[in-house]
């Protein structure tokens, strides 16, 4: 009955997972993590739930396959030649000096040369399931940090071919160390040739004539076949079971079939990979872990820090500012699930003793849970440093000349928006100058005569040098929120009649932007449903006018949930992001509340609860009347909208006071020495 055991260890394990992955993200932590729990909870050092583990790590095996099967689906050779700059140039510098540190560090700690080199390959990889799950959720994906993390990460999961191929060569003994690294590297390139070539011109026809049978079982069971067989296949050409569904999901990328493959596969890996990081749970010793707590405090802070500084270093090789460099680093920080596959092949291969396998385990999860917290601080640091100023250069920089243009548009970003936008003006010959942060796009808009520069836009010098304060528009085409309130408020202080378009992907980020000094905000969300919106009304043979009244109406309806209230004069808008304790708040006097007819001066606001009054707005048969600071004598009416300025703890003070406001006693006591220059 062991077909038996084996279920019953499924259900308990699948159960248990489903459980402890919902708290996880409940609490805002992967799922990953909770899986990894799941097999310490479960497993031999916790409370001893599974009877059979060696079958559960045979369909853990399965999972590694294809969970690298659907990342070489995702590595399509088109998406890696557009983005060549950053996989080949940040990726590979960030592979490499994340292994050398790691080399470094541990040959003069003690551990041998070959050792040192296997556990380098373990902490460079870092986690792309989680740091792209996290980025999707923020909407960063498109921002120019997000495809440099991506285009790193998509490096280090390209590099587990080769380091998964030069294991069994670290094992071999000393003296034939070399020859087997010469020998490893060759035969992984032959068979690595040997299956793109077949899977490339065989697998293609066989689901062609599959997808003709209009069976989609039968495509799912083919999909299955591919990426099984093909790891099988590696493995008898003395290759990994994962290596082989990689270089399967490689081939696939460019077929007509891919998505669909992908598609199709998914449950199933998603499914077997969670049994293989429950598998790897299960091999975490917590009594081991305990009693080495300071060890795995610092080799947590090691790699967390030797990461940082590796990411950093090898986007400022590149010449993107230092806060760039911060937020990618961040991201980069934790060790990746290819390190756990590199793990287990490593033990299997004799290159990690027990103690220090249990020491790496321990601190790769302990990394990866700190993963979220460090990828959401990324804005703030990136903030600090924007506001203490870059220290880099680059002689493809803003010269002082452009400080003398007048009336033009200062174009930020030069992405398909910021290129078409500067097309036009070009045409209309209208003056513009454009900031990119992207140092190769730079020097190839220039080549064709652009008026383009480096910088960063949340530099106020680089803002001063671009003409901002004589210029007559500013259109921030990008989208990333890290940099965009800054920018936008920087631009304000500069040039407080300056008119400010900003584009942001999300409607709920609008507001953001509009506190941060933004005269217009452009939601792609929004515009892409009116655009469809149109398209089907047209289809209906409503009229043109119509529909683009009805579209004006809805358009203005969104948008306008998301504006702050529009005050003419209003001085501190422009500093919200600089005085992020600063907030802006509503009190409307009610029909016959205490408040109705009292004085300013009685109120004493100031004095009691730190807050003041802005502005008063109220309503009156020629429209709404704005009374700036008014005065101690101005008495309050009902359905007066009392504008306060303070911290969030001096408003809710303001809002205790203004609703039981003093007694008039209290109001005769006070006499004139009430708040009346707010």
């Amino acid at each position: 009955m062991a077909h038996l055991d084996l279920l019953r260890d499924l259900i308990i394990l699948f159960g248990m997972a489903t459980a402890i992955a919902y708290l996880m993200r409940k609490a805002r932590q992967p799922a990953v993590i909770g899986y990894l729990l799941t097999g310490v909870v479960a497993g031999p050092f916790g409370l001893r739930l599974i009877s059979d583990a060696p079958a559960v790590e045979v369909m853990a095996e399965v999972g590694v396959a294809l969970l690298l099967f659907t990342i070489g689906l995702e590595l399509s050779l088109d998406k890696l030649g557009k983005m060549k700059q950053l996989v080949l140039g940040a990726g590979s510098l960030q592979v490499v000096a994340t292994i050398l540190v790691s080399l470094g560090a541990l040959v003069w700690w003690g551990v041998s040369l070959r050792q040192g080199l296997f556990w380098g390959f373990l902490v460079a990889a870092s986690s792309t399931a989680i740091v792209m799950k996290m980025l999707q959720e923020r909407g960063e994906v498109e921002t120019l940090h997000g495809r440099a993390v991506l285009g790193i990460l998509l490096f280090q999961d390209l590099c587990v071919v080769p380091m998964m191929a030069l294991l069994p060569a670290l094992a071999a003994p000393g003296a034939a160390q070399t020859l087997r690294i010469l020998m490893a590297l060759g035969k992984s390139l032959l068979v690595v040739g040997v299956i793109l070539l077949g899977a490339r011109y065989f697998f293609p026809r066989l689901l062609r004539a599959i997808v003709l049978v209009r069976s989609r079982e039968l495509f799912v069971i083919a999909t299955i076949f591919i990426a099984m067989g093909t790891a099988w296949g590696a493995s008898q050409l003395g290759l990994s079971l994962a290596l082989g569904a990689f270089l399967a999901g490689v081939a696939l990328s460019e077929t007509e079939y891919g998505h669909q493959v992908m598609a199709e596969i998914l449950p199933f890996r998603d499914s077997f990979s969670s049994l293989f990081f429950i598998s790897v749970g299960m091999l975490i010793d917590l009594h081991f872990a305990s009693h080495h707590i300071g060890l795995l405090a610092l080799i947590v802070t090691a790699i967390l820090a030797g990461k940082c500084l590796a990411g950093a270093g090898a986007v400022l090789a590149l010449e993107y500012p230092v806060r760039m460099a911060a937020l990618v680093a961040l991201a980069l920080a934790q060790v990746g699930e290819f390190s756990f596959v590199l793990l287990r092949e490593g033990a299997r291969l004799n290159l990690a003793a027990y103690e220090p396998y249990q020491v790496f385990l321990a601190a790769a999860v302990l990394t990866m849970i700190a993963a979220p917290a460090l990828i959401n601080a990324g804005p703030r640091v990136s903030f600090w440093l924007g506001a203490k100023g870059e220290p880099h250069h680059s002689r493809l920089e803003l010269d002082r000349g452009t400080e003398r243009l007048e009336d033009h548009v200062i174009i930020c970003g030069y992405g398909l928006s910021g290129q078409r936008l500067a097309h036009l003006l070009r045409s209309n010959e209208l003056p513009y100058v454009v900031v990119e942060m992207n140092p190769r796009l730079v020097r190839s808009a220039r080549a064709k005569r652009e008026p383009i520069y480096f910088g960063d836009v949340s530099n106020p010098e680089i803002l001063r040098r671009a003409g901002a304060a004589h210029a007559r528009a500013i259109v921030f085409a990008i989208s990333d929120l890290a940099v965009l309130p800054r920018a936008i408020s920087q631009a304000r202080l500069l040039n407080p009649e300056l008119h400010i378009v900003a584009r942001i992907k999300r409607l709920a980020d609008a507001r953001k932007l509009r506190q941060a000094g933004a005269s217009d905000v452009i939601a792609e969300e929004i515009e892409a449903w009116m655009e469809i919106a149109v398209r089907i009304l047209r289809l209906y043979g409503m009229p043109r006018e119509a529909v683009a009244a009805q579209m004006a109406g809805l358009r203005e309806e969104d948008y306008e949930m998301q504006r702050i209230l529009p005050i003419p004069g209003q001085p501190l808008r422009h500093l919200w992001h600089l005085l992020p304790e600063v907030d802006l708040e509503l009190f409307i006097v009610a029909p016959r509340a205490a408040l109705d007819g009292a004085e300013l001066r009685g109120l004493d606001l100031r004095a009691r609860t730190g807050a003041s009054v802005l502005a008063v707005l109220r309503e009156s048969p020629e429209g709404t009347e704005v009374v700036h600071n008014p005065e101690a004598s101005f008495r309050f009416a009902a359905g007066d909208q009392i504008v306060l300025i303070g911290s969030r703890e001096q408003l809710t003070a303001a809002y205790k006071l203004l609703e039981r406001p003093p007694h008039p006693l209290e109001i005769r006591q006070a006499g004139g020495e009430g708040l009346g220059h707010a």
